[in-house]
């Protein structure tokens, strides 16, 4: 098997890893992963030849898949992260109020 699909291979288990971290919540970790399969997909893109055209294509279409279930993912997770901010900030605001007004007594 050709180094660039055993690469590709690679970059398919990582982004399931991603998958999972995303899933959890773990951001650190799913960066990690796809800095890592984009590392690995950029030098299988270098060494692409015609040999081995087909699978390795196929691999392309299979990882374009899970880019787009990860974004979806991701994009879930920040808007849960954001909605968790903001009610951070009302509560905080909240409490500086009575903060305030419990100075006055």
């Amino acid at each position: 098997m050709a180094v660039k699909v055993t690469m590709l291979d690679r970059v398919l288990i990582l982004a399931q890893h991603e998958r999972k971290a995303l899933k959890d919540g773990n951001v650190d970790l799913a960066v990690e992963f796809f800095e890592e399969r984009s590392a690995l997909l950029a030098v299988a893109r270098e060494k692409h030849d015609e040999e081995n055209d087909r699978e390795y294509l196929f691999k392309l279409a299979a990882i374009q898949g899970y880019d787009e279930m990860n974004y979806a993912i991701g994009d879930k997770l920040r808007t849960s992260i954001k909605e968790s901010l903001q009610g951070t900030k009302k509560s905080n605001k909240v409490a500086k109020s009575y903060m305030q007004v419990a100075k006055q007594y």
